[in-house]
């Protein structure tokens, strides 16, 4: 299969490409050795989907950090690992919107046992996936989103909500050069709901959409983004000139719990 001439940039999956990230597949029944890596420590992790059961290592580069989510604060949630050079390139957009600095580049599921292959790339899945990580399903609107807030808050009382909100955005597998990817973004505003960050793969924290624009409303924010071209090169099989723009599209809302919620 032809591969664009340029790597492909992902959000949420590990690119082929960033071996840092890669996880370390072991025979079966055979459990992590004193093997080094380039990695200070490996959780093992078992994954059941999909099958067979394998034992995989997930290489983390710091300790996992959580963090309560209180507004647009990027160098200070998780001690800076958002905005920091050293631990910035292991948090993806899944770590962020969860506050938690997993250090892992960490993916829906799959410390619950799961693994995201094309089959599974699409919102109910890894919307599924987020859930069994401790993420609830808040809607697919503004205004379920807005009585699933109303719903929590009568249920805690005067304490008002204990978590935060993301938005879940899906770009679905297209032709033999895009295989997919997911985007989270983080609500900063948990009265109105208007005020929106994300972390696009390792790259820093902001609060504009892939346009340049803020985020008020994930669900009409510009998550588009060129890829670059396809197949520059003449002289190869496939030669296309053209630039892949990929799109990513707005599924779901959900909701992280300031307790409950375990990813790597």
């Amino acid at each position: 299969m032809m591969q664009p001439a340029r790597h492909l940039k992902f959000s949420g999956m590990i690119a082929p490409q960033d071996q840092l990230h890669q996880v370390i597949h072991l025979p079966p029944g055979e459990m992590l050795s004193d093997q080094q890596y380039i990695a200070p420590n490996l959780v093992t992790v078992i994954i059941k989907n999909p099958p067979p059961t394998q034992t995989i290592g997930v290489p983390q580069y710091s300790p996992t950090v959580i963090a309560k989510s209180t507004g647009y604060d990027p160098a200070g949630d998780c001690n800076g690992n958002f905005m920091s050079a050293k631990f910035q390139p292991n948090n993806n957009c899944y770590a962020y919107g969860c506050n938690i600095s997993s250090n892992s580049f960490p993916q829906p599921g799959r410390l619950s046992g799961n693994l995201i292959t094309a089959s599974t790339l699409n919102g109910p899945s890894v919307a599924n996936f987020a859930e069994q990580d401790g993420l609830v399903f808040a809607g697919k609107s503004t205004g379920e989103l807005a009585s699933f807030a109303q719903k929590r808050r009568a249920q805690l009382g005067a304490g008002g909500l204990d978590g935060h909100f993301v938005a879940l955005m899906i770009s679905a597998p297209s032709g033999q050069y895009w295989p997919g990817d997911y985007h989270w973004a983080r609500c900063d505003d948990n009265v109105n709901f208007s005020s929106w960050s994300q972390k696009d793969g390792g790259d820093q924290v902001t609060n504009f959409d892939f346009a340049g624009n803020p985020i008020t409303n994930p669900a009409t924010a510009n998550w588009s983004v060129n890829q670059g071209p396809i197949q520059p090169d003449k002289s190869q099989p496939g030669f296309n000139p053209d630039d892949m723009v990929v799109d990513y599209v707005f599924y779901c809302f959900m909701y992280v719990p300031n307790e409950g919620v375990d990813i790597i």
